[in-house]
């Protein structure tokens, strides 16, 4: 009997290590991180500054300057296809077309003197083949659809006319331009206030649904990914310390720094509960340590910390790097 072939999944980065050149030597940013993401699936990569997401983000899409920054080691598959090894050219055509990126500052990522329509239009054009006309119909298409009002109008502002939710919601258009089966949206509510928040969050939910993207969130905001997420990847110190579905890791986490990372938030209807913060901060990586990098911070740690704890299963689906992981299920930190 044959065996029945497997799609590969939309996403799969293994062991991910990324180096910034310095002037005591290399010093890895991203160290050993694998995730995956499949068509359809909100993935969210969580985890304090410092913590390695946004690197993540950018090695994904090699957009990090080289140098100071290098590929190291690792494998990104885009259904199967290793990104990594692609030659410049050929990565272009990439990006954009097959992934499209919503980068954490609109006002940073959009050209200051280019129009808003002919932005999303340029991607169009270069991708697509399409004629300066046919694309910026199509821009003021989108921009619709992103629900910025009078389309046509604002498809002929320049960015400062715009205000930060539409500037956001250009980006969002300019990524999803020529259709891509994966979006990575970098802190995409970043300096937004909460009204403007929630709408940009559904939006990118709804042109999820709509297209079939597999979406990597990257943000440290848990409440935006018990919100929009099927999955959740915490990241400290540039390495995976718990992974799995939202629904678990947010009932029963199981690593020390996500009870912390829960414990240091308010909820809501329980204004009297004291806040209980992560003592200290995440070190710069020059200075972490060998073992668990968490185990300066961590109130279970022990001698066994200083080894390097592989990630292990916690229920379905749901892993940690944690050699007290069953004291943590248990209730030790409550």
């Amino acid at each position: 009997m044959s065996a029945v072939p497997t799609t590969p999944p939309l996403l799969e980065v293994r062991g991910l290590r990324t180096e910034f050149r310095t002037r005591t030597g290399a010093v890895a940013v991203v160290d050993g991180i694998s995730l995956q993401v499949d068509a359809g699936e909100t993935v969210g990569l969580v985890g304090e500054s410092g913590s390695g997401k946004s690197v993540t983000a950018l090695s994904i899409m090699r957009l990090l300057p080289e140098p100071p920054a290098r590929i190291a080691g690792g494998r990104v598959l885009l259904r199967g296809r290793d990104l990594l090894p692609l030659p410049k050219r050929e990565m272009r055509r990439v990006r954009g077309r097959r992934i499209g990126m919503v980068f954490q500052e609109p006002m940073t990522a959009i050209d200051p003197v280019m129009r808003a329509g002919d932005q999303v239009a340029e991607g169009m054009r270069a991708h697509l083949r399409l004629s300066a006309a046919e694309a910026r119909e199509r821009a003021v298409d989108l921009l619709r659809q992103v629900g910025i009002p009078s389309p046509e109008e604002r498809a002929r502002a320049f960015p400062h006319q715009l205000s930060g939710g539409m500037k956001q919601r250009v980006m969002i258009a300019i990524a999803l331009a020529c259709d891509p089966e994966l979006l990575i949206a970098d802190e995409p509510t970043t300096a937004l206030d909460v009204t403007i928040q929630a709408q940009i969050l559904n939006l990118l939910r709804d042109m999820q649904a709509a297209r079939g993207l597999g979406v990597l969130l990257v943000t440290h905001d848990l409440g935006v990914v018990a919100e929009t997420c099927d999955r959740v990847v915490v990241l400290y110190a540039g390495r995976v310390m718990e992974e799995g579905p939202v629904d678990a890791v947010f009932r029963r986490p199981a690593h020390p720094y996500t009870v912390g990372l829960f414990r240091s938030l308010p909820r809501p209807g329980d204004l009297r509960r004291r806040l209980v913060p992560i003592p200290g901060v995440v070190p710069p990586p020059s200075l972490w340590e060998a073992g668990c990098r968490f185990r300066a911070r961590c109130p279970l740690a022990d001698g066994r910390c200083g080894e390097v704890p592989p990630l292990e299963p916690a229920g379905p689906g749901h892993r940690v790097a944690c050699h007290h992981r069953e004291r943590v299920l248990e209730g030790a930190l409550d």
